[in-house]
């Protein structure tokens, strides 16, 4: 899309008095119907499409390190983000192109963080009179590359920009008092206890994000939505004897700081993730090639299925590129849009985005949402995939064929339910392991249970002997690869749990995955996680040891 990118990352969010916000509102609408009525420079074409986004928020970050604060801060900031399009809905000014976006230029404006009506009418100017004359210019060589070629636009490959109807939303919210001092010292009675142990370099990172997303586009859509996200990350990290690196890491998430354990659960989870990596440095390295069924439990569960569904190559998201017009650019499209209506996964499996869905057995779905960063509301319910045909895809409304639709998710996933229909009891999945490898001819299966695979690229595998049952728990295995074929032939638990997650895209959103608890896929690959190793000699002996 021509636009600005409206760049915010929860290290830099920032924000705003919560008292006024119909100046920042009447200013965005203002100014954009002033745009639609008064844009034209010379021959260019006026827009016929004109949106307009400001986050303002602030944020609260605090990280502490073996009992002490090394960063605390409070911020504010408003980040505005402007789309212009030139032409019409089924020919534009993005049709051809795939660079999407205008980066800002340099007589850009930051919106200023006062309710100065004029101030942010004059930041919203600025950036659409520059994505303006971006789009216009590239409409123009759009509209003389549709000539030299010489055929019906309908047998080009190009976008098209659905039309879908206005959408108007205000969501109020109070917001969350953040005793800032109750946090620090809080993290600093966490953190505490690393100073006696073999991982001194672990932290303890919060950042609490709250505000408010506007948007306002020139079909009559208009959007005032919360933003309240709270993430407490705790990265545990040290060196075995052998001077091999140890990691482990931890995540609570939420609406607000409110929402996180008490301070001794807390405590009880961190003292529990020591021990285990007491326990794992003990333990061997990975060092095979494995290829067989694989066993996950608990949190993996999400991480697999999210990473296979939504990040991985073949994944359930349509892609906007299009072959170019010249050039001998290979096709780069996601192939999965060709398989609509084909078996994609196992006939077991039904997968839905449930986008809306706040609550699911009182647990709060922190991923749901009521339209998207585009101003589309997405449906009560999506079925990707239905005993495993592949019928739809996650999309906004750049659309590069015929039938595709927009479906209001512009920035990946919200919520997403994976069912199985044919289950077993969580209790009896590990008999299915050791009988699936046994029918492979292997002598181990491979269980993965209370890791967070997505976040650090390795984990621990707990090698399950065939003969016996019994369990050796081993370090440092990876992925050799995952996609959508995984997915061919799986069985999973009848119980369910619920995950909500940070994204880990760049939208810095929550993805809430209702999941089975467990999930035996019978055909995966993991070998051993090469890392490197600091075997230094210490020439003076840690202070904060006792031993």
């Amino acid at each position: 899309m021509r636009r600005i990118i409206l760049i915010i990352f929860l290290s830099s969010l920032q924000v705003l008095v919560f008292a006024q916000k119909n100046t920042i509102e009447k200013a965005m609408q203002d100014e954009l119907d002033r745009s639609m009525k008064d844009l034209r420079l010379d021959t260019l074409e006026k827009p016929f499409y004109i949106s307009c986004t400001i986050q303002d928020v602030k944020v609260y970050s605090i990280t502490a390190v073996l009992g002490g604060i090394v960063n605390s801060s409070e911020n504010s900031s408003r980040g505005k983000g402007n789309r212009v399009l030139i032409g019409g809905y089924e020919f534009n000014d993005e049709s051809f192109d795939n660079n999407l976006f205008s980066t800002p230029e340099a007589n850009d404006i930051d919106v200023p963080l006062d309710d100065d009506y004029l101030g942010i009418r004059r930041a919203i100017w600025v950036s659409i009179d520059n994505v303006y004359k971006s789009a216009s210019r590239q409409f123009a060589k759009n509209q003389e590359m549709l000539k030299d070629q010489k055929k019906p636009l309908e047998e080009l490959p190009h976008r098209r920009f659905e039309k879908v109807a206005p959408f108007q939303i205000t969501t109020d919210y109070t917001p969350v008092a953040f005793d800032e001092k109750k946090w620090e010292q809080i993290l600093r009675q966490l953190t505490d206890r690393f100073k006696t142990t073999d991982y001194p370099g672990s932290t303890l990172q919060l950042n609490f994000v709250q505000g408010f997303e506007y948007f306002v586009s020139s079909e009559g859509t208009h959007i005032k939505s919360p933003i309240h996200q709270a993430v407490l990350q705790l990265s545990i990290f040290g060196k075995d004897s052998d001077g091999g690196i140890v990691y482990d890491q931890s995540m609570w998430c939420g609406f607000s700081p409110d929402d996180f354990p008490s301070v001794a659960e807390l405590q009880s989870a961190i003292k529990a993730k020591i021990a285990h990596l007491d326990q794992v440095q003990k333990m061997k390295k990975f060092d095979d090639e494995y290829s067989g069924p694989v066993l996950f439990e608990g949190a993996p569960v999400a991480d697999i299925l999210s990473g296979i569904l939504f990040m991985s190559r073949d994944g359930l998201l349509y892609d906007n590129n299009i072959q170019g017009l010249t050039g001998m650019r290979p096709d780069t499209r996601n192939s999965m849009e060709s398989k609509i209506g084909k078996n994609v996964v196992s006939p077991s499996i039904s997968v839905k985005a449930l986008s809306k869905k706040q609550h699911y057995k009182e647990t709060k779905l922190l991923g749901a949402f009521q339209a998207d960063s585009e101003g589309t509301p997405p449906p009560d319910e999506l079925v990707l995939v239905e005993k495993g045909i592949l019928k739809d895809m996650l999309n906004d409304r750049t659309l590069t064929s015929s039938t595709q639709k927009a479906n209001g998710h512009r920035d990946g996933p919200g919520v997403i339910q994976v069912s199985m229909s044919e289950s077993i009891p969580t209790k009896d999945m590990k008999e299915k392991l050791i009988s699936q490898a046994k029918e492979a001819g292997l002598e181990f299966g491979l269980m993965i249970k209370n890791e967070s695979i997505g976040r650090i690229g390795m984990f621990n595998v707990y090698k399950v002997n065939v003969a016996d049952g019994s369990e050796e728990l081993l370090r440092n295995a990876r992925f050799s690869s995952l996609s959508m074929k995984n997915l061919r032939k799986v069985l999973g638990s009848s119980e369910e749990a619920i995950y909500n997650t940070p994204s880990l895209g760049n939208n810095s959103k929550f993805t809430s995955y209702i999941v089975p608890k467990s999930l035996l896929m019978t055909d995966v690959d993991i070998m051993s996680a090469d890392l490197p190793s600091f075997n230094e000699k210490e020439f003076v002996k840690d202070p904060l040891r006792k031993d």
